[in-house]
């Protein structure tokens, strides 16, 4: 459900929060889009706005979070204890995304919503992405993606994505992998269901071995100039080593194509 609040609806979730009216606030927003709410509480001063996001669900929290300008999401940011932010903001966004919102804190704090993430692959990620250098693909990009090696039978490569699936959003490619993690190709689902001979078949004879990649030094500008230029909706991302290290998506590089349009519009 999309909507659109009028001055007089802003003027009564005001008052809702000054009486402290939670069960109205939780009713009004339960069934609003992340988006929809993010853009409410942009139009609230931060202490309102601050009300607001506690009433949320984590889950939902975390996705307005990413929603909100990012002066206002800085600012409530420093509101959040470091235990808040860790558990109920970067242990339900994905590692792209929880990078993003670690480099709006100072690096004490950084450290301190580090040392509280439970998960330790989560935190190695957030961390690895933190090392990139902005504006780079490195620093774009998503640690999570699915992926399958070369020499598993079909039989196991679906065991593994439906394992690995499980910690993706949206699975727009299958990527496949050496024994080394080296990137070697893709594995179209058209391909593993329909061409494989048996579920004895191994990767490597159905795989498809050319695959646009980029490195994680590239310049974002470049990876979406790749984009356009082959029609894709993710790119994998690759170290010196050919190593697959992560994905960026079509809507990692939309605030990037986002930015470039209004520098033109400028000039």
């Amino acid at each position: 459900m999309s909507i659109e609040f009028t001055r007089p609806q802003l003027d009564a979730l005001r008052a809702d929060v000054a009486q402290g009216r939670d069960s109205v606030i939780q009713a009004l927003l339960a069934d609003l889009h992340p988006a929809d709410v993010g853009a409410i509480i942009d139009e609230l001063n931060l202490e309102e706005a601050v009300y607001i996001y506690r009433l949320l669900d984590s889950e939902v929290a975390a996705e307005v979070l990413l929603e909100l300008h990012e002066e206002l999401r800085e600012d409530l940011l420093n509101s959040l204890t470091s235990r808040e932010i860790a558990e109920d903001v970067l242990e339900h966004i994905d590692t792209d995304d929880a990078a993003d919102v670690m480099a709006d804190l100072s690096e004490d704090k950084q450290r301190e919503v580090i040392a509280l993430l439970d998960d330790p692959e989560h935190r190695e990620d957030i961390e690895e992405l933190l090392t990139y250098a902005e504006g780079t693909a490195g620093a774009l990009m998503q640690k999570e993606l699915v992926n399958v090696r070369t020499d598993w039978s079909v039989a196991r490569a679906i065991v593994e994505m439906r394992r690995q699936a499980q910690e993706v959003d949206h699975v727009y490619t299958i990527y496949v992998v050496d024994k080394d993690d080296r990137l070697c190709g893709i594995l179209p689902l058209k391909d593993l269901l329909f061409s494989a001979e048996s579920t004895r078949t191994l990767i490597k004879h159905i795989a498809e071995t050319e695959v646009f990649s980029v490195n994680t030094d590239t310049d974002v500008e470049e990876v979406v100039k790749l984009m356009k230029k082959y029609d894709v909706v993710v790119l994998p991302v690759v170290d010196k080593s050919g190593v697959l290290v992560g994905r960026i998506t079509f809507d990692d590089v939309m605030d990037v194509m986002a930015e470039e349009a209004t520098e033109d519009y400028q000039l």
